[in-house]
């Protein structure tokens, strides 16, 4: 097994030296883990430290992140792109960890002393040496008008050029009473936020359409303990201090091939109502194929020469487009279980949020109507982070959704739609509380 050491020399007549081994080491194999540890549910496993290679796991970003053109008051610096939060089981490195996979093992005398250490990218241009003076924690990309900024879960606190340190406690630890065990679990996860920013010096790529190539991570996570990753210090610039990397680094966040960027005449949701509430109905009215509904409408405000489309946008056309996605995880679910989905995987209903448990209507659901669509239903959006291209995948052009209301500096187009509760063909229906959630979206494709 490979050490690393530290030296110590007393100088007298004689010059003596010692050698110690460091109290912790790098785990890639389970031969490194006791018999509890094992019993515990323990494993290990080959790994390689943060490289640019191995620092892109998928950080949850949506699949396009729309720039505008700039236009006035049309996202001003700061205003936020995008935002997603990334565990470090598994995206904190592109091969995955498993949670009970450990990383580190120390003496037991370590205990209260190993560390997470994290830091922005500071030595790389793009990957967080220069911070924007506007956006507190934000650093400019390989991006121009994009800033990333990069919070650690665990402590609260922004990632920063100049080291931040946390302490593991015990509690994230497996102790055999000889060695303690470091799992991936110990480590924590990430919240990414993209910004808009209005210097355009910094960065480089300032195409139309972009998929984010530079390879340079955003920020690191490393580990301190045992004489492992020993000269880094809180405060001190990781531009010049990076010791330990790449190997005693078991984490990296990278913004590489996660996003397309796509910049053009762009459009936002300026107006939505926070809640719809449907008119109570019973049973035996939507088993006769009665329905309850409800009218509710949707603003759009698009710059200038806004192309509406679901066709993917390419270096000279960013076509934009509109649709509902269904963000409750156990709605998602059920629908899939129940195959209400089309070839393409958009949902052709919205179940509710607790649908199959106790107090929750079942055999009814949700479907939503556009003024513009004669009868016919709205396919819904089931990620924001796969683009799915087309109606059936729950994306339209924003004006086959909206008509011209109002024009000036910006344009506004109004949505008018319906939700829907109806008896969904097949099932049994049952008395309940139906409480669904939506969240529109326009983007460019």
């Amino acid at each position: 097994m490979k050490y690393a050491f530290s030296l110590s020399c007393l100088l007298l007549t004689t010059l003596y030296c010692t050698v110690t081994p460091a109290s912790c080491i790098r785990v890639i194999s389970t031969s490194s883990l006791s018999q509890a540890a094992l019993a515990a549910g323990y494993t290990a496993a080959n790994w390689t430290g943060a490289t640019d290679a191995e620092s892109r796991g998928k950080l949850g970003l949506p699949a396009v992140i729309s720039l505008s053109n700039g236009g006035v008051g049309f996202q001003p610096e700061g205003t936020l792109l995008a935002s997603s939060a990334a565990t470090f089981v598994p995206a904190a490195r592109t091969a995955g960890y498993a949670a009970n996979q450990i990383l580190f093992r120390c003496n037991v005398t370590d205990l209260g002393s190993i560390y997470e250490y994290y830091a922005t990218n500071g030595d790389d241009a793009w990957g967080g040496m220069y911070d924007v003076p506007a956006i507190e924690g934000a650093y400019y990309t390989y991006l121009k008008n994009v800033a990333v900024r990069l919070t650690n879960l665990k402590s609260g606190e922004y990632y920063s050029r100049y080291w931040k340190n946390r302490a593991i406690p015990e509690s994230d630890v497996f102790n055999d009473g000889t060695y303690i065990y470091v799992p991936a679990s110990a480590f924590s996860d990430v919240f990414v936020e993209l910004f808009r920013v209005d210097d355009a010096s910094k960065g480089s790529d300032s195409s139309n359409r972009s998929t984010y190539s530079w390879a340079g991570p955003a920020g690191y996570i490393a580990f301190q303990g045992g004489g492992l990753s020993p000269s880094l210090s809180v405060g001190s610039d990781s531009r010049t201090n990076y010791n330990g990397w790449a190997s005693t680094w078991p984490g990296g966040w990278s913004l590489y091939n996660q996003s397309a960027f796509v910049r053009g005449a762009a459009c936002r949701i300026s107006d939505y109502p926070a809640i719809v509430t449907l008119p109570t109905i019973t049973v035996a009215e939507l088993a006769s194929g009665s329905t309850s509904q409800a009218a509710f409408s949707v603003n759009v405000e698009c710059e200038s020469g806004a192309k509406s489309g679901t066709a993917a946008s390419t270096t000279s056309s960013a076509n934009v487009a509109m649709g509902f996605l269904v963000n409750n995880a156990s709605a998602a679910s059920a629908a899939r279980t129940l195959g209400l989905m089309t070839a393409s995987g958009g949902y052709t209903w919205l179940l509710s949020n607790n649908y199959g448990s106790s107090g929750t209507a079942s055999g009814v659901g949700l479907r939503i109507y556009s003024d513009k669509f004669s009868g016919q239903p709205l396919n819904l959006l089931p990620s924001a982070t796969t683009m799915t291209t087309g109606n059936a995948g729950g994306w339209y052009g924003y004006q086959d959704l909206t008509t011209l209301s109002a024009s000036g500096s910006t344009n506004i187009y109004t949505g008018d739609f319906t939700a829907s509760l109806e008896a969904i063909p097949g099932q049994t229906i049952t008395s309940g509380v139906v409480y669904a959630q939506l969240q529109v979206l326009v983007s460019f494709q």
